[in-house]
């Protein structure tokens, strides 16, 4: 289910009621109307209401931050459950998404990128029948088939038991900015007429409904009709509430202090969500100041706080009014160097910071900047390659441990291909693109890139201890190359001369990268004691509190206990490793420990689990733009040899089919899948819980399977609840792979 905002949400009965008429209708549906109508609260709220009508998923794709039309694919990618990854082409992972899923996809804000978000949801709908896509946008997509539905303003008919809608919403916003605020008997006609001369759209009431904190109804109905005459006498079309709407943020600028009107035009840089940091960076401010000013904003409702998140946003209507006045008034350059300024700073944190307790706080927050980052790397390269190329370079666990290698990919490119830029700043950027070359198994690029970083060396202006670390790296990536290449003793020399620099200068955490990698190199030639430099890593790790290589350290130990046939150790470590970097999300290292996990449970004769496994895995490597034979035949060899066992074991028909299911499950239902213990019993489950289990294993919703069992919904409800609950599970999806690993093959309860 989409997540709403949690201020109330106020009538709309009769549109609600025709929306789900429509949606019944089309599998398109549009919504239209101006900025602050209110089209995106209602879809969100309609899609909910039919998502749970018909028992199906339920999904929000906010496009207002896409500048760039091409970027519409893989936006929608990320806004699934799926990672942002894939090499290949989106549509493909959409499609390879839903194919057996129906669902409700919101595409919100589609104006200003309207030809590619039209196109990407005609190929969508051709390609997934079961579809239902509901849009918002100033205009229709006008694609065949689409029901287009436009959003009037809240009524301003009383209803049978209070206010208007638009008066109710007036009284609760007002309310939420003063508790103790109540619409007294002789207001009632004045708040119907300012809600009128707002023409009922919910922007323009909020707005107003902050000032009521001081101004009485009539002063407030007085002041803005003032503003209004002309334009409530004009037509009523879309352009005439947009001059309205417009009306209603001039008079709300006008009101605010100078300090304020210039924080808010500072805010309007802001692409998407935003912290309190990045706030004080941008406005000029610091951390303690910002407070106050950002805080008379948010009670304006020029800016939303999010609670949860400890972020904050601002309509795009709002955003792009401040981004007018700021070039009307020639602030644009300034603020849009302060964005530039903080977002390169904190990326250098980033990379100065990563070994450590905060390791996973940082990563967060890189996701969590990601729009900024891009905003701020698309103005570095239009004014300064050198800004340009370090920003990408301190990006480099944003991109290859975050989840963004197509992405990363993508900016080396371009960052690559700017004139001039010193070699200081170009040698580093070589190699972080070699890195996520390595990563996607483009070794001629890899190899080309760190030679050209070679090549330059003598010409940057390093410090000692720079140009030590950068040696390590080479060191480092030559190994991974000659690993991936299949020539492990080679890449051992490698591994062994980085870890040899990295002592030398003092920076033992640059060791951990290629210690973990050459228990690797050493498992593949059979060597003993292979596991040293992992069991070195892994202690270092843990002395300084990191996360990530102490999961990649522990599947390293995983990988020379299988090989040495310790499949007890082996899981022991995978799973260890699993579990230390749950809520870090590397999606490389969860792959190769599934990847150990669903070996180790071939050679165990648990077949069933095994192909799950490595169905959940086979689809994660294809998001991720990647695949375990990147990582060198002999990982390859291993998987083949798991996959031709299960085969042989299973049948082609059924490998197949516990494959596919494998490969509905999410990255987080995977892990889960993979950490539940090893059981072909029935879970505790009641013989009327495996009647409701297998229906949702042939994927129907509660509803159908209500009607099929003759139970009423709310039962069924109740059993799924239970089911979850006494497997450990978090989603339907779960269900259906244990179902299918567990009875499927059963003839007595098919």
């Amino acid at each position: 289910m989409i997540r709403e905002p949690r201020s109330a949400f106020v009538g709309r009965h009769r549109e609600l009621a025709a929306l789900q008429s429509l949606l019944d209708a089309s599998s398109l549906v549009t919504l239209t109307g101006v900025g602050g109508a209110g089209k995106t609260r209602l879809a969100m709220r309609a899609a909910n209401r039919y998502a749970e009508h018909e028992g199906i998923d339920c999904w929000f794709v906010p496009l207002e931050s896409v500048q760039d039309p091409q970027r519409v694919p893989r936006v929608v990618v990320r806004a699934l459950p799926l990672a942002d990854q894939s090499a290949a082409d989106p549509l493909e992972a959409v499609v390879a998404a839903l194919r057996d899923t129906p669902a409700i996809l919101v595409l919100d804000n589609c104006e200003q990128i309207i030809d590619a978000a039209a196109s990407f949801t005609d190929e969508l709908l051709l390609a997934l029948p079961q579809l239902t896509v509901l849009a918002t946008s100033r205009r229709p997509l006008e694609l065949d088939g689409e029901l287009v539905y436009a959003v009037p303003p809240l009524s301003m008919d009383a209803e049978s038991e209070g206010p208007s809608e638009a008066v109710s919403l007036l009284v609760a916003r007002a309310r939420a900015a003063d508790a103790a605020f109540e619409l007294g008997p002789t207001e009632a006609d004045a708040a119907v007429e300012l809600c009128r001369s707002l023409d009922g759209l919910p922007l323009a009431i909020e707005l107003a409904a902050t000032r009521l904190r001081t101004l009485s109804i009539s002063e407030l109905s007085s002041g803005l009709s003032s503003r209004f005459t002309l334009l409530r006498g004009g037509s009523r079309s879309t352009v005439g509430r947009q001059r309205t709407l417009r009306a209603v943020v001039d008079w709300s600028y006008e009101l605010c202090s100078p300090e304020q009107r210039e924080l808010w035009c500072a805010l309007a840089v802001f692409s998407g969500p935003f912290d309190l940091e990045a706030a004080a960076a941008v406005g000029g401010y610091t951390i303690d100041g910002i407070v106050d000013p950002l805080d008379e904003l948010v009670a304006q409702s020029v800016v939303e706080a999010d609670h949860e998140t400890g972020r904050f946003r601002m309509l795009e209507t709002i955003r792009g009014y401040g981004r007018e006045r700021a070039e009307e008034e020639g602030r644009s350059p300034l603020m849009t160097r302060r964005h530039l300024d903080h977002f390169a700073a904190l990326a250098a944190s980033s990379r100065v910071d990563w070994y450590g307790p905060r390791q996973t706080a940082v990563l967060a927050r890189l996701r969590a900047d990601r729009v900024e980052l891009q905003s701020a790397l698309t103005v570095a390269t239009a004014i300064d390659t050198d800004t340009a190329l370090a920003l990408f370079s301190d990006l480099r666990y944003h991109w290859a441990v975050g989840g963004f290698l197509p992405e990363g990919r993508g900016w080396a490119t371009r960052v690559l291909a700017l004139p001039g830029g010193s070699a200081t700043n170009r040698v580093p950027a070589l190699i972080n693109a070699a890195w996520l070359c390595l990563l996607q198994g483009d070794l001629d690029e890899a190899a080309a890139g760190l030679d050209e970083a070679d090549s330059q060396m003598p010409g940057a202006s390093f410090t000692a201890d720079r140009a030590a670390t950068i040696r390590v790296e080479i060191h480092r990536w030559r190994g991974t190359h000659a690993m991936f290449s299949g020539r492990p003793r080679d890449a051992v020399g490698e591994f062994e001369a980085s870890i040899r620099a990295a002592e030398e200068c003092g920076h033992p955490e640059e060791a951990l990268l290629a210690q973990f990698q050459l228990t690797t190199a050493l498992s593949h030639l059979r060597e003993p004691e292979a596991a040293r430099a992992g069991r070195d890593a892994l202690t270092f790790a843990e002395s300084v509190d990191e996360t990530w290589m102490q999961s990649h350290a522990l599947w390293s130990l995983g990988l020379a206990a299988f090989v040495e046939s310790d499949l007890d150790a082996a899981e022991r470590f995978a799973r260890e490793g699993i579990l230390t970097e749950r809520g870090f999300d590397d999606p490389v290292g969860e792959c190769l420990m599934l990847e150990v996990l669903s070996w180790v449970d071939a050679e165990r004769g648990l077949a069933d689990r095994a192909a799950i496994l490595l169905g959940a895995t086979d689809a994660r490597w294809r998001l991720i733009g990647s695949a375990i034979t990147v990582m060198g035949p002999q990982l390859a060899a291993h998987h083949d040899r798991c996959v031709a066992e299960l085969r042989r074991r299973l049948g082609p028909q059924r490998y197949d089919k516990l494959v596919g299911a494998g490969g509905h499950l999410d990255p987080d239902e995977a892990v889960a899948f993979a950490l539940e213990p090893k059981s072909t019993v029935t879970g505790g489950l009641s013989a009327r819980e495996r009647e409701v289990a297998m229906r949702i294993h042939r994927g129907m919703s509660n509803r159908d399977i209500a009607g099929e069992l003759v139970l009423s919904v709310r039962t069924v409800d109740t059993h799924v609840q239970r089911i979850l609950g006494k497997l450990g599970f978090s989603s339907r999806a779960q269900i259906a792979a244990w179902y299918e690993a567990t009875f499927a093959s059963a003839p007595s309860i098919r």
